[in-house]
């Protein structure tokens, strides 16, 4: 999206407390600014723009936001896409290039980031290396959930949603004082409904059973203090299959690439379009299928935060402590079958402790902040390959990786005059990784990898720096001109690997060094009814961590790599009740000297970097009785995209354009709000992420997008 635009969340800012002036404002840069006058490539989708469109996971985020992709392959693991950069490797203990964030705490696991966007303030996205204002350092952008804090005057809110496939999903908040000095706000959620896959042979999959709830409380300490602590925790216990995933035979080219079999086409000499084994789903439809196994997400995670903050006149004093606890068991049906061929379960433990501490201030002319921030990380894996049945074989490997990171970032804006500003900042990063691995096959160990076995190994350092110049200039009131040069790095780590014989040296991967160059425009005319934006951008990788499954194996290799793209953003306000907004996106993603599984050498696209992104939102509410009735449609269209970095034939997903749909009455004292809404309203059938098999058992694992979800909702402010 342009740089610092907002799409349906200028329409949400309308709508909530996160406007000055009828101008959106975020902290972005830990301190709150008009959106228009951030020379950063930042989105805002408020809490009220979430709700609007009748979405409560966090894959709503991808139809409001230009150069961002969502994939929720299971709600086991979540993964964004920020202009072509992601975290494709879907190992438990890997940390994602795109750090997400949960009220300036940083949530390094994968698997706890789904059931965290209730009770929103709003979402900011920042695309571009980050580092010089945020804790834990990243190099394609960030994601940061904001919630509803406590609140001085008694308040809340009650909402019932029922939908497709016997949804009953349930949000409230309550939040007022408890003395002149105290307050607290407790909000809850649960999200259930059945299985919208169809299993021929068994039960349905699909279904959630979701529950999460969060309490903060805050008090003044003195006259210039306050402290809040929060305590959050989250429950799921959901049937699933891996995506779900719908069954694709498949064969092989010459580079080993899996493709799609067609209907008569018997590569295997099983029977035409048939897997390896002599199965092929009977029907197109990628809502049926025929699972020998119903599998399982079972997820306990739990988080408690202090953040004490101490003004001090002209200087500001943060710290942020952070524990979070995950514990997630996951099973699935992999080879989407009637027949036993493969099953794949997993085993998480995770703890992660954060302390942050900051320092800002501000004068006439300089705006600074410098900090210091610490991260733990123990995770503990178990991976297991169960093909006992008809292959004759269990892996089970894993083992515990240990992370400890130390470091000191800042940065400083100075104005120049009214109309220009420069803004340098700086990091410097310590990571020190630690890891113990083992591999068996049907029981016997084959392979041990830790710092006895392998001292020069299984231990490693990272240390680099980041850096931020940028220079902002306003030739008139309400334009934003702004060119800068980002560099952002992301640590090194370890793969994992399922079959011997293990080469040690393939598991360790080096840290990742992105460097941005970009400019952009904000602008606002005719009293801030046309928003026009746009911006322009080239990533230079050193290093890039590229993902690849070869056989059932994943590695991570670092290899150079390019983006070049260019955003835009238009938001027109035409009259009282009536928004229209447009955006574009366009990425060339290149990554260099990608070895494909025959051993040929070549250059490939990034995954989950579709070349054009388009997409549009349109509001019109009128008053109707003693209310008002609003109508909202958005859309969004994306050109095709590979899912893995090999590009192989049968990962690539055509165009597809998606569309929802929300009436809504709400009263006129804003108390009452009844809605109907109608997400993916065309029923398109498209993929969001693909395994490909193809040349080890003659199929594809492919997960579809929820079809068409029709629902209603009822909310109640108090």
């Amino acid at each position: 999206m342009l740089a610092g635009a907002a799409f349906a969340p200028a329409l949400a800012a309308a709508q909530e407390a996160t406007v000055v002036d009828d101008a959106i404002v975020v902290t972005a840069q830990k301190r709150e600014q008009k959106l228009q006058d951030i020379g950063l490539s930042v989105s805002a989708v408020g809490g009220a723009a979430l709700d609007a469109m009748g979405r409560q996971d966090v894959t709503a985020l991808a139809g409001q936001v230009p150069s961002l992709q969502v994939s929720q392959y299971s709600p086991t693991i979540t993964v964004f896409n920020i202009r072509g950069v992601s975290q494709n490797d879907f190992a438990d203990s890997q940390e994602a290039p795109i750090a997400f964030y949960n009220d300036e705490v940083y949530v390094s696991a994968l698997g706890a980031i789904s059931g965290q966007m209730f009770d929103l303030e709003r979402v900011e996205i920042l695309r571009g290396p980050q580092g010089t204002l945020f804790g834990r350092n990243a190099t394609g952008g960030l994601v940061q959930a904001i919630t509803k804090k406590p609140t001085s005057t008694f308040e809340g809110f009650g909402t019932l949603t029922v939908g497709s496939y016997g949804q009953i999903a349930t949000e409230g908040a309550v939040s007022g004082p408890l003395s002149d000095t105290v307050r607290a706000r407790l909000a809850l959620t649960t999200n259930h409904h059945g299985g919208y896959i169809e299993n021929r042979i068994g039960r349905d999959i699909g279904n959630s059973r979701f529950f999460g709830g969060r309490l903060q409380v805050e008090a003044d300490v003195g006259t210039n203090g306050t402290l809040l602590v929060k305590l959050q925790g989250l429950r799921n216990k959901d049937e699933t299959s891996g995506g779900p995933y719908t069954h694709v035979g498949a064969g092989f080219n010459e580079d080993r690439l899996g493709y799609a079999l067609g209907p008569n086409e018997d590569f295997w000499g099983t029977c035409g379009g048939c897997d390896a084994f002599g199965y092929r789903d009977s029907d197109d439809d990628p809502f049926t299928a025929d699972f020998d196994r119903t599998g399982y997400f079972d997820r306990k995670f739990w988080s408690v935060t202090a953040r004490y903050e101490h003004d001090f006149g002209g200087m500001q004093l943060t710290s942020i402590t952070d524990y979070q606890d995950l514990k997630k068991r996951y099973a699935e049906d992999s080879d989407m079958s009637p027949l036993p061929i493969f099953h794949y379960d997993t085993a998480q433990d995770l703890y992660q402790l954060s302390q942050e501490l900051r320092l800002a201030g501000d004068s006439d002319r300089l705006t600074w902040l410098a900090g210091i921030y610490g991260l733990k990380i123990k995770t503990e894996n178990a991976y297991q390959i169960d093909g006992s049945a008809i292959l004759g074989f269990i892996e089970n490997y894993g083992g515990t990786q240990k992370t400890d990171s130390v470091a000191v970032f800042g940065q400083a804006e100075y104005k120049a005059s009214d109309q220009i500003s420069l803004i340098i900042g700086g990091r410097y990063s310590w990571d020190w990784k630690k890891y113990d691995y083992a591999h068996a096959e049907s029981g016997v160990t084959d392979f041990v990898f830790n710092s006895s076995t392998n001292p020069d190994l299984a231990k490693q350092t990272f240390k680099n720096w980041s850096g931020k110049i940028e220079l902002d200039y306003h030739p008139v009131d309400d334009v934003l001109l702004y060119v800068s040069a980002n560099r952002g790095t992301k640590s090194g780590g370890f793969g994992i690997q399922a079959f011997a014989p293990i080469d040690p040296t393939t598991l360790p991967y080096d840290q990742e060094v992105l460097t941005n160059y970009e400019g952009g425009f904000k602008a606002e005319f005719a009293d801030r009814m046309v928003t026009l934006n746009g911006s322009v951008f080239h990533y230079d990788y050193k290093d890039y961590q590229a993902f690849s499954l070869d056989g059932l194996s994943q590695f991570v290799t670092n290899r150079p790599a390019k983006v070049t793209g260019f955003e835009g953003e238009l938001i027109l306000r035409p009259a009282t009740g009536l928004m229209l907004s447009a955006f574009f996106a366009h990425l060339d993603t290149k990554v260099k000297n990608i070895r494909l599984p025959a051993g040929r050498v070549t250059d490939r696209e990034m995954p989950q970097a579709p070349e054009w992104s388009v997409g549009g939102m349109l509001r019109y509410a009128v008053p109707v009785g003693p209310g008002s009735l609003a109508f909202q449609t958005d859309w969004k269209y994306d050109s095709k995209q590979y899912f893995s970095t090999f590009n192989a034939p049968i990962d690539l997903e055509d165009s597809h354009l998606v569309g929802n749909v929300r009436v809504s009455f709400t009263t006129e004292d804003d108390r009452w709000v009844i809605a109907a809404f109608a997400n993916n309203v065309t029923d398109k059938e498209y993929r969001i992420y693909n395994l490909d098999l193809g040349a080890v058992l003659g199929l594809s694992n492919q997960t579809y997008a929820r079809p068409r979800w029709i629902g209603g909702s009822v909310t109640y402010n108090f």
